[in-house]
């Protein structure tokens, strides 16, 4: 899969842009335009690993977000 395809599978995203290699995945932040300038909480980042995604957790956003440039 790739993360084209994963957002279009989403209900709720249909944005993404590539941020950083961390842990051994590929972090891209994902986003609904709907909801761009809108300050709603924590970012939500996909995780990629071996062509597969999922969702981060809380405790990987925090980490993730002290780790970018």
């Amino acid at each position: 899969m790739t993360i084209e395809e994963f957002v279009d599978k989403s209900e709720y995203f249909d944005s993404f842009e590539y941020r950083m290699n961390w842990n051994g995945y590929t972090v891209y932040y994902v986003w609904a335009k709907a909801d761009e300038g809108a300050c709603t909480g924590y970012p939500r980042f996909a995780l990629e690993k071996d062509g597969k995604f999922r969702l981060s957790e809380l405790e990987e956003t925090i980490k993730i977000m002290e780790e970018l440039p």
